[in-house]
């Protein structure tokens, strides 16, 4: 009987030895495609950025070509012609949202992974991710990082806060928000990240992916903020340092 267990067990691990290592196997190589930019209400921006397998660059710039020479394109397009120049395989999804008032404004961000269009399933997560703020018309009062539950917290480690800059760990963070006085100001978030395969064995695949935007803020008479959100065009730190 013990000789039965011990040969069904054997081959339930070799079973599962075997499946893991196909599947890592399968795992392609990935490349940045495009940022896709929408925003909801005037003070909130998201920012759907694509990765794709087996991506056809010539494709792609004769389909952002083609609609570039159009009087009038929507984010839409552009993002299908995205899709049409390979396989999609990993969609992260980056949210910046401002709210307050003159004497206290708060900048709240969150990443979730979303699944684009024709991707076939989510193989990719986010490795470490770094967040760096910097504020020069704005003082820093606070930096708060939200943790997944469940997660360490000592993680959640703030690197530097002073009145105009803040770094912090947000690998394992649900959201972050940042409070900020002064009224009016421009506020440069960057995110630094790397992209690893959602396998038994986590393998990195992409290092140094950069997101940058700034927030221009300005406050009215009666209290009411506006918000001019900008990306920067860079996708990993060698363009943004080049």
């Amino acid at each position: 009987m013990r000789r039965i267990v011990f040969i069904v067990l054997s081959v339930v691990v070799a079973a599962l030895v075997g499946f893991f290592c196909w599947r890592e196997f399968l795992i392609p190589e990935i490349n940045f495609v495009g940022d896709f930019q929408k925003s909801d209400t005037g003070n909130h921006l998201t920012i759907n950025r694509l990765y794709a397998a087996e991506v056809d660059h010539a494709k792609y710039d004769e389909a952002i070509d083609s609609i570039l020479n159009l009087t009038e394109y929507t984010e839409e397009e552009r993002f299908q012609a995205a899709i049409a120049s390979g396989i999609p395989e990993f969609y992260p999804s980056f949210n910046f949202i401002v709210h307050g008032n003159y004497s206290e404004i708060k900048l709240r961000g969150y990443i979730s992974i979303e699944i684009a269009d024709n991707q076939p399933e989510n193989r990719f997560k986010f490795g470490e991710i770094g967040l760096e703020v910097d504020s020069p018309n704005l003082e820093i009062t606070e930096v708060n990082i939200v943790p997944y539950e469940g997660a360490n917290e000592q993680q959640q480690l703030t690197k530097i806060h002073t009145a105009q800059q803040a770094a912090a760990d947000i690998s394992n963070a649900s959201s972050f928000e940042i409070t900020m006085e002064g009224g009016s100001g421009t506020v440069t978030l960057q995110l630094v990240y790397s992209v690893q395969a959602d396998t038994f064995l986590p393998k990195t695949m992409l290092t140094e992916q950069v997101i940058q935007i700034h927030a221009e803020i300005s406050t009215n008479d009666d209290g009411t903020l506006n918000v001019e959100f900008i990306k920067e065009p860079y996708s990993n730190l060698e363009e943004l340092n080049a």
